[in-house]
């Protein structure tokens, strides 16, 4: 199917969806590899992630105005040559979601909706979420981690705990929404995570 759509954020952010359907062989012509990202592409040692890798590369091809090139961090964060744009991207199962943003930071997941994810919920939400969150309410917990996923590549520190320093503000789960962040850490910064629910997937990105 391709590009599902491009949306025209607020602050001129971008961000695209594509739906995996195509073929290895249809998605590596589509992306045109630099010999670098042909390399990159060689080091993943399933088919299903060369498929979710080089979905995220045609996506971003469509949705950039001008088709940057991408390189990695020390700690693997993908970043645009160019700098006109901050870059957050995803994939999971069918879909792969990529955010631009003209800050200097961005975040956006997507995961398939887990109907067992109540099993690691102490992984993910600390004491304070615990007391108001619905255990058996699968959807609203897949929000959650998502929401808290976004988060994590938004700060983009690798020492930041998940669990006991992104606190989650209550909110009745819809098919759309907002939840109200705090993240504590050096910058004890307070965000808004838009989500959406659809078919049985989540997809959250920072505004």
């Amino acid at each position: 199917m391709g590009l599902v759509y491009k949306k025209i954020l607020s602050g001129d952010s971008i961000l695209g969806l594509w739906k995996i359907s195509e073929s290895l062989q249809e998605l590596n012509s589509l992306a045109d590899l630099s010999p670098a990202d042909k390399e990159i592409l060689s080091r993943k040692t399933s088919e299903k992630r060369q498929r979710e890798w080089l979905a995220a590369r045609c996506l971003i091809k469509e949705i950039s105005p001008s088709h940057p090139e991408i390189f990695y961090n020390e700690h693997g964060k993908p970043l645009l040559q160019s700098g006109d744009y901050a870059i957050s991207i995803s994939h999971s199962e069918k879909y792969a979601a990529v955010l631009l943003s003209r800050e200097n930071k961005a975040g956006v997941d997507i995961q398939k909706i887990k109907p067992d994810i109540e099993k690691g919920i102490d992984y993910f939400l600390n004491n304070q979420e615990q007391i108001w969150v619905d255990r058996t309410d699968f959807v609203l917990l897949n929000i959650l981690w998502s929401c808290k996923e976004s988060v994590f590549k938004y700060v983009s520190s690798h020492e930041l705990d998940v669990r006991n320093q992104i606190f989650c503000s209550l909110f009745q789960p819809q098919a759309e929404g907002l939840i109200e962040v705090i993240v504590r850490d050096e910058n004890h910064e307070t965000l808004s995570i838009h989500y959406e629910v659809f078919e049985d997937y989540v997809l959250t990105r920072t505004l």
